[in-house]
C-alpha cells in the first residue's frame, strides 16, 4: 500500500514539472533502507571510507564520523570518484525494504516515468525510510534538481507524535525558473477575470457564497 503512494507522489511531482512544459525530465530513485537494515550499511560504507580517508575532501572527513551518508552526496570531484567505489545501498536492503523497493519502480513502469537508479542519492537524516528520489531537468547533476522527496515514516514520532507514516516532496523554485529561462518556455499570462463578484448589503453576502461555488464550478 505504501509503495504505491510512492510512487503517486513522484508521478504528482512529475505532472507539475511536465504541465509547466518543462523537457528532458528524468527520475533519480534509491532506497535509504529503515532502522533495521540501514545501520548494517552504515557500517559498511564507514569501513569502505576509512580506507580511502587520504582521498577525502576536508568536510567528508569530518562526516566521516558523524554521518558517512553524507559523504555520497557531496560535489566535491574527488569525493564523486571515492564514493563511485562504494557499497551500495540496495545490495544492503532488508527483504521489506526490497520488496517495497521493488514495488515502486513496478509502479512508475507502469506509469511510463523514466527512471535512473542513483546509489549516491541519499538522505542524511534518520527520519527518512525507504524511497527518496529527485527530480533532474537533464542527467547533468543533482545541483540542478528541480525538486525531490521521499518517505520518512519516523519524523512525526521524533517531533513528539504518534508513529505514523509518510511520504512528500519540495521543489525548489529559483531552479525551475532557471530550468524554464534555459529551456526558453513562454509562460501563458495569468486570465484576467472575467466575472467580478461585489456584495452590496449583508443579505447580498449571504446569497453570494453560493453563487461564488456555481461559478467556481463553471
Amino acid at each position: 500500500f505504501r509503495s504505491v503512494l510512492d510512487a503517486q507522489i513522484i508521478q504528482l511531482a512529475w505532472r507539475i514539472y511536465r504541465t509547466i512544459g518543462l523537457k528532458d525530465l528524468t527520475v533519480q530513485i534509491n532506497s535509504v533502507g529503515d532502522e533495521n537494515c540501514r545501520p548494517q550499511y552504515v557500517s559498511a560504507l564507514k569501513e569502505y571510507f576509512e580506507m580511502h580517508e587520504n582521498k577525502l575532501c576536508k568536510d567528508c572527513k569530518r562526516r566521516l564520523t558523524r554521518n558517512p551518508l553524507r559523504i555520497l552526496d557531496c560535489k566535491e570531484e574527488k569525493c564523486q570518484r571515492v564514493a563511485s567505489e562504494a557499497p551500495q545501498f540496495l545490495d544492503h536492503l532488508c527483504e521489506e525494504c526490497s520488496v517495497h523497493f521493488k514495488n515502486v519502480l513496478e509502479y512508475l513502469d507502469e506509469l511510463g516515468i523514466p527512471y535512473e537508479l542513483n546509489a549516491s542519492l541519499v538522505r542524511g537524516l534518520d527520519y527518512y525510510t525507504k524511497t527518496a528520489f529527485e527530480i533532474w531537468p537533464s542527467k547533468t547533476s543533482a545541483q540542478s534538481a528541480l525538486g525531490g522527496g521521499g518517505r520518512y515514516d519516523n519524523l512525526l514520532e521524533m517531533l513528539g507524535g504518534q508513529s505514523k507514516p509518510a511520504v512528500g516532496f519540495a521543489g525548489g523554485i529559483e531552479r525551475v525558473i532557471m530550468a524554464i529561462q534555459e529551456q526558453n518556455i513562454d509562460i501563458p499570462q495569468v486570465r484576467k477575470a472575467d466575472v467580478f463578484l461585489a456584495q452590496l448589503s449583508e443579505m447580498a453576502k449571504k446569497k453570494s457564497l453560493k453563487v461564488f461555488e456555481e461559478l467556481r464550478d463553471a
